[in-house]
C-alpha cells in the first residue's frame, strides 16, 4: 500500500512508482494506492494517469489525514493478512525488496519488519537542549551546535538561546511527555510489513496530531513497545537481507549510518542525511543513535 499524499503533487509519486517499476518486489503481492489529501478528482487525473499500467487498486480517502491514521482506515477495507505500507516520499533501492521483509517475518519471531529504524527520542533530545545530562548531552559536542545543525536541515531560523530554553521547556512539559527516552527504539512508517489485523489493532490509538504519530511510532506505548512487550520485537531488513533486532539497528549501514550504503528504501530523511553537510550528518547520525553514531564525514 502506497501513500499519495495530494499536497505533495506529482514528484514523489513519481519517484515511488519509477523505483516500483525498476525493482521488482520478489513475490506475489496486490499493489494499492491509497489517496490522501486530493480535493477532487481532477487532481487525481495525473496520478491515475501515471498509474494506469500498474493494475492497482485505489482506496480515496474522504477527508486528508496523518500518515498512520490513513494506514489504519484502509487497512480496515482490506481482506489480507498482511500489509506493506510504504509512505509518500520512499524510494525502492533494491530488487526483491519486498521478498526480503517477507522472508524476515517467516519463523515468527519478529512481528513486523521494517527498511528503517531509530533509537532517536524527542524527549531527550529536549531535556539534553535544557542542559539536562543524558546519552545526547555525552555525545553531542556542543548542545548549540547541535541545535544549530538540526535548524539548518529543517531550514528553519536557529532561535536565540532564552527563546529556544522556553519552547523547548514547553515541548517537553506538555506534549513531548508522553514519547519514550532515549534510546526509544522505534520501527520507521515509511516502509514496513505487518499482518494487518494486528497492525489495527497496534495502531487503536487515535493518531490526530503530529505528536499523537510521536507517540504512536516512539512512545512508551508504540507500535514498536507493543510489539516487543509481546515477545515478537520487530526487525529492521537492509539491501542484503540482513534482519536485525531493535538492539542491533545501529549496526547496519542504513538509517543515518555511515553512508546508508545498505539501505533497502529511501524516504524524504534518508535523502536528507545524504545531502546534508558533515556537521549536519553528524548532528542527524547522533540524533538516531546517540553515541553509537557512525555518520559519513
Amino acid at each position: 500500500m502506497h501513500l499519495v499524499w495530494g499536497p505533495a503533487e506529482l514528484a514523489p509519486f513519481e519517484t515511488f512508482v519509477a523505483s516500483y517499476e525498476r525493482y521488482p518486489a520478489g513475490c506475489d503481492h496486490d499493489l494499492v494506492l491509497l489517496y490522501n489529501g486530493f480535493v477532487d478528482d481532477a487532481a487525481l487525473r495525473p496520478h491515475r494517469r501515471r498509474a494506469a499500467a500498474l493494475a492497482a487498486r485505489e482506496i480515496v480517502l474522504a477527508a486528508p489525514c496523518l500518515d498512520l491514521d490513513a494506514y489504519v482506515r484502509a487497512a480496515r477495507s482490506l481482506e489480507h493478512d498482511r500489509v506493506c505500507f510504504v509512505n509518500s516520499y520512499s524510494e525502492i533501492l533494491a530488487p526483491g525488496w519486498l521478498r526480503l521483509l517477507t522472508a524476515a517475518l517467516a519463523d515468527g519471531t519478529a512481528g513486523a519488519a521494517g527498511a528503517t529504524g531509530s533509537w532517536a527520542s524527542h524527549r531527550s533530545y529536549n531535556l539534553c537542549q535544557l542542559g539536562l545530562p543524558g546519552t545526547y548531552g555525552r555525545a553531542f559536542a556542543s548542545r548549540r551546535a547541535a541545535r544549530e545543525a538540526m535548524h539548518e536541515i529543517s531550514g528553519t531560523p536557529v532561535p536565540g538561546a532564552v527563546r529556544n530554553w522556553l519552547y523547548t521547556l514547553l515541548q517537553t512539559a506538555r506534549p513531548g511527555r508522553a514519547t519514550g527516552r532515549f534510546p526509544a527504539a522505534h520501527l520507521r512508517t515509511n516502509a514496513f510489513l505487518v499482518d494487518r489485523a494486528r497492525f489495527i489493532e497496534l495502531a487503536r490509538a487515535p493518531a490526530v496530531t503530529k505528536w499523537d504519530t510521536y507517540r504512536l511510532e516512539s512512545g512508551r506505548r508504540s507500535i514498536t513497545a507493543q510489539l516487543a512487550a509481546a515477545g515478537t520485537p520487530p526487525v529492521v531488513v537492509d539491501a542484503r537481507g540482513a534482519a536485525r533486532g531493535p538492539a542491533d539497528w545501529h549496526l547496519g549501514d542504513v538509517f543515518f549510518q555511515a553512508g546508508q550504503e545498505d539501505l533497502l528504501v529511501a524516504d524524504n530523511q534518508t535523502r536528507s542525511y545524504a545531502s546534508a553537510t558533515p556537521a549536519q550528518r553528524t548532528a542527524l547520525s547522533i540524533f538516531a543513535w546517540g553515541d553509537k553514531a557512525r555518520p559519513v564525514g
